[in-house]
């Protein structure tokens, strides 16, 4: 049990990823899983605890309502990989550094990537602050619009594999530089093409979750994650979030998308369990997730939902827009493009929610009821009243609806002694807070 935990692959930076209490969490499902059954991994993220609960020969039905960590699960659990995917993936690693967006698109860019190359170079940060707030792109609002720029206004919820590149009108100069945006966008493209023509599912999920892996290596933000990115607000070149943006901006996208894949392969492999997994992309509270289990032998759900009023979405809108790359609409305050160029209508959990978050406890407790399996549930509790970051439930809460809804079953927890990084800015950070982590086990007698 517990084996070759060491060789998962972590794809993206996720906020509160299990990476500490992952051993106790695999050794308590494994504890109540029942052979020829199924564990759920209720809120999949970055998948590191369904990755060790495969490894570790259980199947897993892998579910996140975002995308691309469903992307991400599918490809890390084989779901639909063939006896042809792994050479279909090496035949596509070949195509890589010859794809490219159409010239039209690269032309009005070429004079500022090379002058984003040079400034790099030189490490010219008053340049290249001055060099980005000319960028003809969506969040620009001080020019002239550009032609790309109107045409994407005339096609807002239209997929962009055949328009003007996304990335790079998007999120170039700010997330990402000039050049990488391109290559990024040359890459999503061919990775579509790739799965037009040869239709494997698991070689286009291997290649989504390579290129999210690059997006979270070369990203210019605080934590890696997509909240907004990191401006340019002085020259100090020692100054720690300007030696970073050199770093973030030197990085070969090519390069790291095609280390990537060759990871993937290695770690991949051929593992299999008794019965395929399954990767789903449901909000757990739809009656439509539900009925997906119906026909499913469960022995245990493990959850790790979000806890306070942080929504996931917001930290991971980048990633998301890249899968389905569909030029979206960007969300405005008091008139203006928001600087994390969030797009409209991004998915809010109710467990975000002070008023919805008992509410939506309650629909798990009323799923694991149904289905009569063991319950885990992953809890992160605020040891002061002032933490920067509310629980929307307290641990207690958890109880009194799980004393409802699971009477008779055992349950038992385990503290573990280390904090998560806050999600705050630093003037919101509480520096002498203590939050506990909790593993709570429900286990069906």
């Amino acid at each position: 049990m517990n084996k070759n935990l060491g060789s998962l692959y972590k794809p993206v930076q996720y906020l509160g990823a299990k990476t500490r209490t992952l051993d106790a969490i695999i050794s308590e499902c494994h504890r109540l899983y029942k052979k020829e059954s199924y564990v759920v991994d209720l809120f999949s993220g970055s998948s590191l605890v369904s990755q060790a609960l495969y490894l570790n020969k259980m199947p897993v039905i892998a579910n996140d309502v975002m995308r691309f960590c469903s992307d991400m699960s599918a490809c890390l659990l084989n779901i639909a990989k063939t006896n042809d995917s792994q050479s279909l993936l090496k035949e596509a690693i070949k195509g890589v550094s010859t794809c490219q967006i159409d010239s039209e698109f690269f032309e009005p860019f070429k004079e500022y990537i090379d002058n984003e190359e040079r400034l790099i170079r030189t490490k010219d940060l008053h340049g290249l602050k001055n060099l980005y707030s000319q960028l003809p792109i969506m969040s620009n609002e001080t020019i002239e619009p550009s032609r790309q720029v109107k045409y994407i206004r005339e096609h807002i919820g239209k997929e962009a594999f055949n328009g003007a590149p996304l990335i790079t009108n998007y999120y170039s100069g700010s997330y990402f530089g000039i050049m990488q945006s391109i290559r990024l966008d040359a890459i999503r493209c061919y990775i579509e093409k790739n799965f037009i023509e040869n239709g494997d599912f698991w070689v286009h999920t291997a290649l989504l979750t390579a290129l999210y892996s690059t997006l979270s290596t070369i990203v210019h933000s605080a934590g890696k994650h997509f909240a907004q990115p990191i401006c340019i607000t002085d020259i100090d070149k020692n100054k720690i979030t300007n030696i970073r943006l050199f770093e973030n901006r030197s990085y070969d996208v090519d390069l790291l998308f095609v280390g990537f894949l060759k990871e993937i392969l290695a770690k991949t492999g051929k593992q299999k369990t008794l019965q395929p997994c399954v990767s789903s992309c449901n909000n757990v509270q739809d009656k439509c997730f539900a009925n997906l289990l119906e026909d499913k032998n469960i022995s245990v759900i493990y959850a790790d939902p979000p806890y306070t009023a942080q929504q996931y979405s917001r930290f991971y809108h980048v990633p998301e827009v890249v899968r389905f790359y569909k030029y979206p609409q960007l969300q405005q305050h008091r008139g203006h493009i928001t600087q994390g160029l969030y797009p409209d209508g991004k998915f809010k959990s109710d467990f975000c929610s002070k008023t919805k978050a008992k509410d939506a406890f309650r629909t798990i407790f009323e799923l694991v009821k149904k289905i009569q399996c063991s319950f885990v549930l992953s809890y992160s509790e605020s040891k002061k009243d002032a933490t920067g970051n509310e629980r929307m439930v307290t641990r207690n809460d958890i109880l009194s609806i799980a004393e409802k809804y699971l009477p008779n079953y055992k349950s038992k927890q385990l503290r573990f002694d280390f904090d998560y990084r806050q999600l705050n800015s630093s003037a919101k950070i509480v520096h002498d807070k203590e939050d506990k982590e909790f593993l709570i086990i429900f286990e069906k007698k």
